[in-house]
């Protein structure tokens, strides 16, 4: 703690000259040298979650409990993620650093003294490694030197695809890149390592085995006239998947934007490649080959600012035989569906790791269903046997004043429960109707630095989950969710 103390009066006193230099007037706190403008920002955001039947039962069961970037959740419990940050810029180069801490509120958490005494080591809540760098970028342009090109480092937020279903890839992996603009095309390469870990067990160290990098290349082609605004934007990823010896190749293209009161979004995804050497439920060993479809599509109709509505649906591909030799369960790299613009919400139930369901954290499918590993997700946990998603769904949005609202519905099936009906889920007769979501978030906005809202959101499972985990697996699951959230 001491150390601490001291850390901040020689930051302070450090920072004395460049407070002088501080532009106030527009609600910004800016730091100004002869070549460097720095802008620092940060949110609260305090979540009190209150849940009900997460497993869709009443009785306890090991399904009793959902998993968000706090950690595990049940019952009541408030998720609170603080985050502040600096970006800046000079002659031909830019940089953006976030500090996070996400948890949950408790007293091992808040108290940063009590993790010692409850067990939990130096790694407890508050105590540090809770604590530190949840986004960085470098980037520096070569405008000048004659290259329409820039390199950049760091773990920003990348994605291929959120702007429409995100079904391929959206995180935060570290990464090093080149990007820049043709013309009015703009284009960004990437090389991410998602993991790079040294094998240890055994009697011999190997530096490949659990590895996992991706490198990908997107292209945004605007096209613009009058009433016109819309995005072309063809994707290429390669997953080498050391980790799963999986080796895949994702074909992609996203297309958004407005024409007129329309704002259309499409995405489409194609996953070929190979995994070697898979253990199959059974008993033998092959090398699969890879090959998945998937797919979004929306519509946004803008009647005016208070009124929207919008309707939408996803196909991802499922597995239909658990033993032929072939891997027809699209597996992303990360499903990043949470923070897509249709149907995203944060504290919708179903972008949570919902273990009754099989989804993962950010994802809408059901990808932790099955046994043997997948060749990507989250984590790198999705599974060969998973039967994808099918879901259709429509809503309402809209702002009025300091008010604004959301509210959807979303139905879902798997698309295929043949690989699952082969690992004997549902003893061997897996129905494909999942559930019924539906989701209401209003929010009042005092300020540009206060808003308060509510997220109530409710799950009606279908015969597959009873199948799947049980006919007592038929309750309502609800969860409501309080919005509180600082910025500045």
């Amino acid at each position: 703690m001491k150390k601490f103390v001291i850390f901040l009066v020689v930051v302070t006193f450090l920072a004395m000259p460049m407070v002088a230099m501080a532009k106030m007037g527009s609600g910004k706190v800016t730091a100004k040298s002869k070549d460097i403008d720095i802008e620092m920002f940060g949110t609260l955001k305090t979540y009190p979650h209150f849940m009900s039947n997460p497993d869709f039962n009443d009785d306890d069961t090991p399904y009793d409990k959902i998993l968000d970037e706090n950690g595990w959740m049940d019952d009541t419990s408030i998720r609170n993620e603080f985050r502040i940050g600096w970006k800046g810029s000079g002659k031909n180069w830019d940089f953006i650093v976030i500090l996070e801490s996400d948890f949950t509120m408790n007293k091992a958490n808040g108290d940063r003294g009590d993790g010692g005494a409850l067990g939990l080591g130096n790694n407890a809540g508050m105590s540090g490694a809770s604590f530190g760098v949840e986004k960085l970028q470098f980037r520096y342009n070569f405008a000048d030197y004659g290259l329409p090109a820039g390199i950049e480092a760091g773990w920003q937020t990348k994605w291929l695809d959120i702007k429409t279903g995100g079904l391929v890839y959206g995180d935060d992996h570290p990464y090093i890149g080149l990007y820049g603009k043709i013309g009015s095309a703009s284009w960004e390469a990437l090389y991410l390592t998602i993991q790079d870990t040294i094998d240890q067990i055994g009697p011999n160290l190997d530096g490949d085995r659990l590895d996992w990098r991706a490198y990908t290349l997107k292209v945004n082609f605007p096209i613009q006239s009058e009433g016109v605004d819309l995005i072309i934007s063809p994707f290429y990823a390669f997953s080498e998947n050391e980790d799963h010896k999986a080796y895949v190749n994702y074909l992609g293209a996203e297309f958004y934007g407005k024409i007129g009161m329309f704002t259309p979004r499409l995405e489409v995804a194609y996953a070929v490649g190979t995994e070697d050497d898979v253990d199959l439920p059974n008993g033998t060993q092959d090398d699969l080959d890879v090959g998945a479809f998937a797919a979004f599509a929306s519509l946004d109709v803008n009647f005016n600012k208070s009124l929207v509505p919008y309707i939408g649906g996803y196909y991802i591909q499922g597995d239909g035989d658990a033993n032929d030799g072939d891997a027809d369960a699209f597996n992303p790299i990360t499903n990043i569906s949470r923070y897509t613009p249709t149907f995203g919400m944060e504290n919708a139930f179903i972008y949570r790791l919902v273990p009754a369901l099989g989804t993962h954290l950010y994802a809408n499918d059901f990808g932790l269903l099955g046994s043997t590993a997948g060749y990507g997700g989250i984590s790198n946990h999705n599974k060969l046997e998973n039967p994808g998603m099918m879901m259709i769904g429509g809503g309402l949005k809209g702002s009025y004043n300091k008010w604004s609202y959301k509210t959807q519905l979303m139905y879902f099936w798997f698309e295929d429960t043949g690989a699952l009906e082969d690992l004997g889920y549902g003893s061997g007769d897996v129905d494909d109707n999942v559930g019924l979501e539906w989701d209401l978030q209003v929010t009042y906005k005092f300020s540009n630095h206060f808003s308060i809202g509510n997220v109530f959101a409710l799950f009606d499972p279908g015969d597959g989950v009873q199948d799947i985990r049980g006919d007592d697996y038929d309750e309502t699951a609800i969860l409501d969710t309080v919005e509180l959230k600082w910025a500045f």
